[in-house]
């Protein structure tokens, strides 16, 4: 005699093998249950279908967050020195054809940036949350310093140091070398080497300087950083106002003309202290 068990038939033993065990253990509740809970097929089907939808959703929208937080800056060919200054206070001078990717806000254990181009890095120490680099060819670990990095996608690479200490791990040997300030690390042959460097040779003044949505207080800071006889203040009202600008020379008296005609401020010296104020 042929026996024919379809999957309603098999839905229904398994419930009720189920609903027996669950008797068995004294684990159903007190009040009175059915005796089997039928879940139908096609109402499984498409509520697992839409629980599959609200999780690609929730994913989608975690990962356009996460992209929404991710600055990507890149400067262009023949183009300025272009300036920023990261979450942490750091600031970092793109040259042309050169590209960073950054969070705008930084992990409270570790500070991360993808490069790729011709920068001057100027890192803020802080030691518990130390800074990495992510180029092509290598990891960067920095610890509070300031140097110049040149990573291209091919072959080209040069880091030279101007204060502190640089960690760099090549990718493709696990190679490890430290670069401590007046050295510089450049690959040859596949190779790390390090050599003596004359720091004076690696240094941060540039003649012009391109600021994109910067706020005032980075932008004076950077200035600040640059100049040698004169000091920027503003006041704390003003920290925020944020600026585009290009300064084709890097004479800080008419740095601040110019900001102060852009933002409609007006400013004042006393020594060699310029105040800007509203």
């Amino acid at each position: 005699m042929e026996i024919v068990v379809n999957n309603n038939t098999i839905t229904d033993l398994a419930w009720t093998n189920l609903y027996k065990r669950l008797e068995y253990d004294n684990l159903l509740p007190e009040k009175e249950l059915p005796q089997r809970i039928i879940f139908q097929p096609r109402i499984l089907k498409w509520t697992a279908a839409a629980a599959m939808l609200i999780f690609c959703f929730v994913t989608g929208m975690y990962i356009n967050l996460n992209k929404r937080e991710l600055i990507i800056l890149h400067n262009e060919k023949n183009a300025t020195v272009l300036a920023t200054t990261l979450d942490d206070g750091s600031v970092v001078y793109l040259s042309e054809q050169t590209t960073i990717r950054y969070p705008e806000r930084f992990k409270k254990d570790k500070r991360v940036v993808s490069f790729e181009g011709d920068a001057f890095f100027d890192i803020i120490d802080q030691q518990e949350r130390p800074f990495f680099i992510i180029t092509e060819l290598a990891d960067i670990e920095v610890v509070g310093t300031s140097f110049h990095l040149k990573s291209d996608h091919d072959t080209s690479f040069l880091l030279e140091v101007v204060s502190g200490k640089v960690r760099v791990t090549l990718k493709s040997s696990n190679h490890t070398v430290t670069v401590k300030r007046g050295e510089k690390t450049l690959l040859e042959q596949g190779v790390l080497k390090i050599i003596n460097n004359d720091v004076n040779l690696v240094h941060k003044n540039f003649t012009k300087i391109h600021f994109k949505d910067e706020r005032l207080i980075d932008i004076v800071k950077i200035i600040n950083q640059n100049a040698e006889k004169i000091r920027i203040e503003i006041l704390p009202e003003l920290e925020n106002r944020v600026l585009t600008a290009t300064f084709s020379e890097d004479i800080p008296e008419t740095m601040i003309i110019l900001i102060c005609k852009a933002l409609d401020l007006n400013y004042y010296q006393k020594g060699n202290i310029f105040y800007i104020t509203e």
